[in-house]
Parts: structure tokens; C-alpha cells; sequence
């Protein structure tokens, strides 16, 4: 039995495929974003509008940033605490409180709160008060934000 050298050639090729194959699977299960149909841990949402929007990101429970309440958010929920499990919160004047926004970069985003009256058609990420520099990092951008409902014919 002949045992051979690797030529770079095959290795090359042998990596390509494995990754196209890789790639391939991952698409297959990411979110359908683009089609009218959106899933998000099983939750069925229809895109209603999508527009582009500045979008910027503040602190929750940092009162420099927020009210004299920073951890409840003007839906009456303690905004600090669901940061802190996990759920992405925002802010925005142009949806009733209790929309869900899909914004680029982000994900699906429950509207509990308002930004200032002179942000009308901004949409706010809520991070949590420590993360400061992420907040200050994210900056502000233009960014595509689709407002979603959830599909009444799963229900």
C-alpha cells in the first residue's frame, strides 16, 4: 500500500466543499427573514411595513440617559430585568407600546418604551446600565426595521 503526500490542490478543494456544505446548512436554518413570513422562537410574525430608520441605543436604569424611574419603562415594565434575561427591548414613537420590530443587526424587539418627542420615527436599543461602551459603540446608524405582526392564522 502506497501512502501519498497531501497535495495543497486537494486540501484546498477538500475544504472548499466541507464549507459550501456548511454554509449551505446554516442558511437552511436561519430565519426565512426575507419572505412575508418571519419565525422567531416558534412566534409566527407577518411583515407589515419596512422602512429605514436611525436607529441608536441607550442604557436602561442609567438615569442620565432615562427618566427618574430608569428600570421601568413607560409600558410599566421593569425593563432592567428583562435586559437581564435575555429579551431586547426598544424604544419607539411610531408603533403602539407592545409592537415587535425586527431591526438589522439586532433581531425581533419588543416596543416598551418612547424616546424623546423630538425622535419620532427613531427606533432605541435598550441595553442593560453596563454596558455603556456597547451602547456608545453601536453609535447611530441607518438601519432596515420592519414592523411585525403576529400572524392571526396560528392562533
Amino acid at each position: 500500500m502506497r501512502i501519498g503526500i497531501l497535495k495543497p490542490a486537494n486540501v484546498a478543494a477538500g475544504l472548499l466543499v466541507f464549507f459550501m456544505i456548511l454554509l449551505g446548512y446554516s442558511n437552511i436554518q436561519a430565519d426565512p427573514i426575507e419572505t412575508s413570513l418571519l419565525v422567531e422562537k416558534r412566534t409566527p410574525y407577518i411583515v407589515r411595513s419596512e422602512t429605514i430608520r436611525v436607529v441608536t441605543a441607550y442604557n436602561a436604569g442609567d438615569p442620565r440617559q432615562t427618566d427618574d424611574t430608569p428600570c421601568i419603562s413607560a409600558s410599566g415594565e421593569n425593563i432592567c430585568k428583562a435586559l437581564a434575561t435575555g429579551k431586547k427591548r426598544c424604544a419607539a414613537n411610531f408603533v403602539p407600546l407592545g409592537s415587535r420590530l425586527h431591526v438589522d443587526k439586532i433581531g425581533v424587539c419588543l416596543v416598551t418604551d418612547r424616546t424623546n418627542r423630538r425622535y419620532r420615527n427613531r427606533v432605541d436599543i435598550a441595553m442593560q446600565k453596563n454596558e455603556y461602551d456597547k451602547a456608545l459603540r453601536f453609535g447611530r446608524q441607518k438601519l432596515t426595521v420592519k414592523i411585525l405582526d403576529i400572524s392571526q392564522e396560528f392562533h
